[in-house]
């Protein structure tokens, strides 16, 4: 209840008014679920697109570019991570994760770097969902996912 609480304030525009302003987390339990729900859905998109990568005409071909798409978008996460250090809404108590590393989210580049095959109406939802509980999780702000969904919608041109 507290999370769709928390989402529904995160839409608000009252509440948003600055996106990096601090607003009360889910308690930690919430967040935990939060954050492994965001790992589900962006594994699902990426399965998606590894399985349309399979049934594409031209297999090779097409996981060839499935990786490119994948190396890229993880490349500048983890270049944008080593050189903006940025602290996690979370900060300091993050669990496993550097409350370092908020600039940007890499769930939600992986997850938008799948869309434009053949599942749109499916990936997107998911892509967004990835995002939302990011935030949700507390392990990143809200600029954090918009950025990892810019980067992931530009990888996402390599088709």
């Amino acid at each position: 209840m507290r999370i769709a609480l928390f989402l529904l304030a995160m839409l608000m525009p009252s509440a948003v008014g600055s996106a990096e302003t601090r607003i009360e987390l889910p308690t930690a339990s919430e967040r935990r679920i939060a954050d492994i729900a965001s790992w589900g859905t962006v594994l699902t998109v990426v399965a998606l697109d590894t399985q349309t990568s399979w049934k594409a005409p031209d297999p090779g071909h097409a996981f060839l570019l499935e990786g490119l798409r994948l190396g890229t978008t993880y490349g500048v996460v983890f270049l944008a991570k080593s050189l903006i250090h940025r602290d996690r809404p979370c900060a300091p108590d993050c669990g496993i994760d550097n409350p370092e590393s908020s600039f940007f989210s890499g769930h939600t580049a992986g997850a938008f770097q799948t869309i434009g095959g053949p599942r749109l109406a499916f990936s997107l939802p998911f892509a967004v969902s990835t995002g939302t509980l990011r935030v949700a999780a507390g392990k990143h702000w809200v600029t954090d996912t918009l950025v990892g969904a810019g980067v992931g919608l530009l990888t996402s041109r390599i088709r």
